[in-house]
């Protein structure tokens, strides 16, 4: 038993002992106020990108790209770069509202600055093309949710009216995901229910920007054998910001890239039997048009990879892991429940779902997995995906788990 017990801890000094340590000060930088929720204003999905950079080359780590470590690529998105504001107005007295928090204009939402009493809709509501300046009001409930969002679709795209408000009272749990499309109009979502012909205030300076430059990252680390390739992928793009408040995305994706970083550095020093690629895709949160890109524009034959691991919300662990598409990579998940030998709670079965950056892979016949952890803080596409609270639980222990199964697969 004692021989078991140095051996161990020789592997664990060999793979990279107390890895999280590390992986808390790269999470604190993804996620502070400079990098802007690594989003579409004050560059800071840019900074995220020469952040990542800067860490490959510490690392000894190649550049992957055909030239150097940056893919660029450019979309449409509607951006929330200035002043953003709610409140309304009761017997004198002014409640300003929190953004992110009482209230979220939808995505796609125009830039608008107005103030006055709201009026109450039905589902059955037509907007007229004359309307202009109208504030509409309707509450959300269960029998009405699927209604509501169609309603919603109708009077952002299909609406023949322009220039007016829509507030939804919504009191269930929001998440928010960027817009390639901006509206004429804009729609609020709202915590609180407000009395008939409550007066309110909005504002909401918003700038769709049909051409947003953006870059994917590609590491590489060569291996001792070259006629094959494994590959680790990792989103670091997140919402940004709706005014002043920021949707940090500690979970969602920073811990993915500080896994990624961790596996390069370990790389680093231990070269790999194959060639080895670290993918850090951008627009993920917007419809996978980083891996998208990459697959059109592959700087290598990926018919080579033997295996792509993508890593999106790896920063709790505390119930375990979920493989998603281990029914379909079987050999490859089983290997993962033999080695890991107790050390994460528990390893889930999952099929095949289009959730993140690996499916486009395999799509086209790449063996992909895509791994995320369990428990801990539950934060998703909201302010609340701060980095506060968020445990690394199973860091370590996934992170050596990867090493130990690639190197045998």
């Amino acid at each position: 038993m004692r021989n078991l017990l140095i051996l161990f801890f020789l592997l664990k000094l060999s793979i990279g002992f107390g890895q999280s340590n590390l992986a808390q000060e790269h999470l604190s930088i993804l996620t502070s106020d400079s990098l802007a929720g690594r989003g579409f204003t004050e560059n800071g999905q840019q900074k995220a990108v020469n952040f990542i950079v800067d860490q490959l080359k510490s690392f000894k780590v190649e550049a992957g790209g055909e030239n150097g470590f940056t893919q660029e690529l450019s979309y449409p998105v509607n951006t929330f770069p200035g002043n953003v504001q709610f409140s309304v107005e009761n017997q004198n007295a002014v409640k300003i509202y929190a953004t992110a928090k009482d209230y979220l204009f939808h995505s796609a939402s125009a830039s608008i600055e107005m103030k006055g009493k709201i009026q109450k809709i039905s589902m059955e509501h037509q907007f007229s093309r004359k309307d202009k300046k109208e504030i509409f009001y309707i509450e959300k409930g269960d029998e009405n949710a699927k209604k509501i969002e169609e309603l919603v679709t109708s009077f952002l795209f299909e609406s023949k009216s322009n220039g007016n408000l829509l507030i939804i009272q919504d009191s269930t749990k929001w998440s928010w995901f960027p817009s390639p499309q901006s509206s004429e109009n804009a729609v609020i979502y709202i915590k609180d229910k407000l009395k008939d012909k409550a007066e309110i205030r909005a504002v909401n300076e918003s700038e769709f920007i049909s051409n947003f430059r953006s870059s994917n990252v590609i590491g590489k680390i060569q291996g001792q054998k070259s006629d094959s390739a494994i590959m680790f992928s990792a989103h670091y793009d997140h919402l940004g910001k709706m005014g002043s408040a920021i949707f940090r995305g500690a979970n969602d994706n920073a811990s993915g890239v500080v896994m990624l970083l961790a596996l390069a550095k370990y790389y680093g020093e231990n070269q790999p039997e194959f060639d080895t690629y670290f993918l850090f895709t951008t627009a993920e949160e917007i419809g996978l048009l980083g891996s998208y890109y990459f697959i059109e524009n592959s700087p290598f034959d990926l018919r080579k990879i033997k295996m792509l691991v993508n890593l999106d919300m790896v920063g709790t662990g505390d119930e375990g892991i979920t493989v998603v598409n281990a029914k379909k990579q079987n050999r490859y998940f089983e290997l993962l429940e033999k080695l890991n030998n107790g050390r994460i709670t528990e390893i889930k079965a999952r099929g095949e779902a289009c959730n993140s950056d690996h499916c486009l892979f395999d799509r086209i016949g790449i063996p992909a997995v895509f791994i995320y952890t369990l428990g801990g803080k539950q934060a998703y596409h909201d302010i609340y995906d701060n980095g506060e609270g968020l445990s690394l639980a199973a860091f370590d222990e996934l992170h050596d788990l990867l090493i130990e199964s690639i190197n045998q697969y």
